[in-house]
């Protein structure tokens, strides 16, 4: 009973901290109002025996002072030198990046693709400075401004033209892994051909950012546009893999090696909010077995979800990625093993019962924020996960163990690559095929 107060006074501490902040994404609330809000709840807690109504108000009133902190920001014009602080993204004809100008100002950049300029570099920019504001999208008129504001991003520097003045002015361990990724992406290039090299650069450490437009918008189109999206499924693999790995070396060092490694796995793929999530969920697991203590995935995931809105507020109402990201693991924990009882007529062979299970509770689960933030839905998203998903885990594991091969020799890579190559191409191929219905 005393666990079961715990976890309700927890969750109702999370609800009121989630609430306060999504409102105050939509009204300013003055940060004195949520002192105020604090203090009605302490008042409700010394008489009554049960917490729950004062934890909600109180985490009420701490949301919207939290949101008050992030959004208090003076906007400045940004000074014309400064720092890369992101890893430079490729689009279709342009490559973009976020600059940290010298009086502390952030903006995104666009500049012409190719051109030489990496995380770190010291950079004089010319262009066209713009303030974002909103743009067409399929689902309506889509705040660009709010969605930048997130990130600390309030300029944006278009057409823009640069001159690179020093190097190696970034955090020394983002630049290492920055750079272990890029010959990561490297080595698979020397091995695979395109499109498979992006997909498979994309499933393992690139995500969505490393695919061919063309090619992406097909699995959109198809509703497999997740397989690259990086989330919990590489966290997991790498931490499986690490395990496996330095238990056979050290096995008293198994856990600390796959806490690292998670922690370095997520700097290196840019900490977007999906993996972020992920690797949280994947560390209380790992941690919680470790010191034998019992796991709650609805606690774990409460647990993400507060961490990741007490560093950044904004990604609540702003970050669509994280809105599907819960959503997809709600659907995970809830949807699935209740649409999975229903099937039992579906064979289990081939995990077709579990596919078709988790497919169609996380699509569930997603399908009203899709409509309304994308303004389309796949059709045929279950024959293309069903598919495709099965054969996603054993694409990874080859294509990476292709890799590491590779840094060898690429005639000792070449069978493995054959076969990775085999996958892949079964996946592109369905993808096109039921992406273009």
């Amino acid at each position: 009973m005393e666990t079961d107060n715990r976890t309700l006074y927890f969750l109702s501490f999370v609800a009121g901290f989630t609430l306060g902040i999504f409102i105050s994404s939509f009204f300013f609330i003055q940060p004195l109002i949520g002192v105020l809000i604090i203090s009605v709840g302490l008042a409700l807690l010394l008489p009554r025996e049960s917490w729950v109504l004062p934890l909600l108000v109180i985490s009420f009133g701490l949301g919207t002072i939290r949101y008050a902190v992030k959004d208090f920001h003076e906007i400045k014009m940004p000074e014309s030198t400064g720092v890369v602080v992101s890893e430079p993204e490729d689009r279709e004809n342009s490559r973009r990046f976020v600059m940290l100008a010298d009086n502390n100002e952030r903006v995104l950049v666009n500049v012409p693709l190719y051109t030489p300029v990496k995380y770190g570099d010291r950079i004089i920019v010319t262009g066209k400075l713009e303030k974002p504001g909103l743009i067409d999208s399929p689902a309506g008129e889509f705040d660009y401004g709010k969605y930048l504001a997130k990130d600390d991003i309030y300029w944006t520097l278009d057409f823009a033209s640069i001159e690179v003045v020093s190097h190696g002015e970034g955090n020394t361990l983002k630049s290492a892994l920055f750079r272990i990724k890029r010959n990561f992406v490297e080595h698979i290039k020397r091995i695979l051909p395109e499109p498979h090299a992006s997909l498979l650069s994309g499933l393992l450490v690139a995500g969505k950012d490393s695919m061919p437009k063309d090619i992406l918008e097909e699995f959109r189109r198809a509703g497999v546009v997740h397989i690259v999206v990086l989330s919990g499924f590489n966290i997991m693999l790498i931490a499986d893999f690490l395990r496996k790995v330095t238990f056979f070396v050290f096995p008293r060092g198994a856990l600390t090696t796959s806490v690292i490694g998670i922690i370095l796995f997520t700097i290196m793929t840019g900490a977007e909010a999906t993996i972020v999530r992920a690797a949280i969920m994947a560390l209380i697991v790992i941690l919680a077995k470790g010191l034998g203590r019992g796991y709650s995935v609805p606690r774990a995931l409460a647990l993400a979800g507060f961490l990741m809105l007490l560093q950044n507020p904004k990604i609540l109402v702003f970050d669509a990625s994280f809105q599907l990201s819960f959503l997809a693991t709600l659907g995970m924990i809830y949807f699935v093993p209740v649409i999975e009882k229903r099937l039992k007529w579906i064979t289990e062979k081939g995990k077709l019962r579990e596919t078709i299970s988790q497919t169609l509770g996380t699509q569930a689960a997603v399908f009203p924020l899709l409509i309304l933030s994308v303004g389309s839905f796949s059709p045929v998203f279950l024959p293309s996960n069903v598919l495709i998903l099965p054969l996603v885990p054993w694409t990874m594991l080859i294509g990476f163990l292709t890799t590491l091969l590779s840094y060898t020799s690429i005639h000792i890579a070449l069978p493995l690559a054959f076969v990775s190559h085999l996958m892949l191409s079964w996946i592109l191929f369905v993808a096109n095929l039921l992406g273009s219905f």
